[in-house]
């Protein structure tokens, strides 16, 4: 009777059944290491970005200098924010434990683990402990005026072996940790692959944010699959050293 049951509600959730008849997709589940620069490895998706994108290097450990943009034209807005950006109040008890949105903390140097199922994938992110739910049933983003979250949004779909990911609905928080935020209003597109032999995770993050910045934004990321291992609780704990 519990077997049953079980089947009863993977079916209905779509993340412990596979599909009947369904293409075959590449096997993203498991556990995958804080994100690390490998070069020239996963050129391709680079490749594929639209023209004229400007590409961040700051994935894993790096964070950028105070007032730095990467080469982004930012906005009156954005730069008004680095002028009266004060870094020490990030040391604050108020800001310690306040969690970045799944711009920042896809990039940050700590591990996550992906769970795949039929109709959603949903990842856990050991860094605040952000979960994302990536809805893969051909559902629509909600009205422009539902409630913004820090994991924002997610449908996805499959373009042979590589899973694209849009996100909107995003609350605004920092963009590169150094002074400005993104709006609301930004748009993500993420698009995963699989390097050859299943080891490597290949991540570019594509932003649109006019309020913030001109053109477009991304990030090049990649991930090592490690068997066995799982993330861990991140417990902010906003008085520690202190």
């Amino acid at each position: 009777m519990l077997g049953a049951f079980r089947l009863i509600v993977c079916g209905t959730i779509g993340i412990c059944l596979p599909p009947a008849g369904a293409q075959d997709v590449p096997d993203l589940a498991g556990f995958w290491a804080e994100p690390s620069q490998q070069e020239p490895s996963g050129q391709a998706p680079i490749d594929e970005l639209p023209e004229g994108t400007v590409l961040l290097d700051d994935a894993g450990a790096g964070d950028p200098g105070r007032g730095e943009s990467g080469g982004i034209n930012l906005t009156e807005r954005a730069l008004e924010e680095i002028r009266t950006y004060d870094p020490a109040d990030e040391l604050l008890v108020e800001n310690t434990c306040k969690a970045p949105s799944v711009i920042f903390a896809m990039q940050a140097p700590f591990p996550m683990e992906i769970h795949q199922g039929r109709d959603l994938i949903v990842m856990q992110l050991e860094f605040y402990d952000l979960f994302r739910t990536i809805f893969l049933d051909g559902r629509d983003h909600p009205p422009a005026d539902a409630p913004h979250t820090k994991a924002g949004h997610s449908v996805g779909h499959w373009e042979g072996d590589t899973l694209v990911v849009e996100t909107t609905h995003i609350a605004s928080a920092t963009l590169m940790n150094n002074g400005f935020n993104h709006s609301d209003d930004l748009r993500m597109v993420e698009r995963f692959r699989l390097s050859e032999d299943e080891s490597t995770l290949w991540l570019t993050q594509l932003y649109e944010d006019p309020a913030v910045f001109e053109g477009r934004v991304a990030r090049h990321i990649a991930r090592t699959r490690v068997p066995g291992e799982y993330t861990y609780p991140y417990d902010c704990d906003p008085s520690y050293g202190r």
